[in-house]
């Protein structure tokens, strides 16, 4: 037997979890933990995070009818010193790097990533904190790796997927550049890429109330 924390999909059901140590709300709230959890990831449930059994009246299925958003390419973005690459197809869209590193992370600019506008302490904290790994890093002219926060456990963003951390999946990345280590989970049902975010909640306007 083992405690490490892991995650299975049940099949066009909930995200069963087991062994979780810490589940953080969008507020920021430390959310009691039970051994075994059924997290939804239908989009439906009345009783978010938790599964609440709506997967069975509104017809959700854990494979996707839809193409996945995003390209899945690694684009690079060299500087002077830092490399920083980026997959389209990892991305759910949580802003971290426009809000850690405006100068550096511009959606309104091509190119949009540019290195050199900002240290690489910087640079390292705003790949750190992208919970999805769409974003790596590496010294100009190397090939580009994951950085992975220390915590570990499931966050939840505001009207948008699971952040995981640490925790062991019963399937691995789809998308190149993935981590086992880091990734995203959909949660309002609507992913193209289940049983992983590719943003569309943001383009669908999903609400989580």
């Amino acid at each position: 037997m083992t405690d490490k924390p892991t995650i299975t999909g049940r099949e066009n059901g909930p995200l069963l979890v087991k062994h979780l140590k810490r589940l953080t709300a969008a507020d920021g709230r430390e959310i009691e933990v039970k051994e075994v959890m059924a997290l939804c990831r239908c989009g439906g449930s009345s009783n978010k995070p938790f599964c609440d059994g709506t997967h069975n009246e509104n017809g959700f299925t854990d494979t996707s009818t839809v193409e996945p958003a995003g390209k899945d390419k690694i684009y690079s973005f060299e500087g002077k010193i830092s490399l920083v690459a980026y997959n389209p197809r990892l991305c759910s869209h949580a802003a971290e790097c426009v809000t850690r590193a405006p100068a550096a992370f511009d959606p309104t600019r091509r190119p949009w990533i540019e290195p050199d506008a900002a240290e690489r302490e910087k640079l390292e904290e705003v790949v750190s904190a992208c919970p999805s790994g769409a974003l790596m890093i590496a010294n100009a002219g190397e090939n580009p790796v994951q950085l992975v926060a220390d915590a570990e456990g499931i966050s939840i963003q505001k009207d948008g997927p699971y952040h995981v951390n640490g925790v062991e999946m019963d399937r691995g990345p789809t998308a190149e550049g993935g981590s086992a280590e880091k990734y995203v989970l959909c949660r309002c049902g609507l992913s193209g890429a289940k049983p992983f975010c590719d943003g569309t909640h943001r383009d669908a306007g999903w609400k989580d109330n």
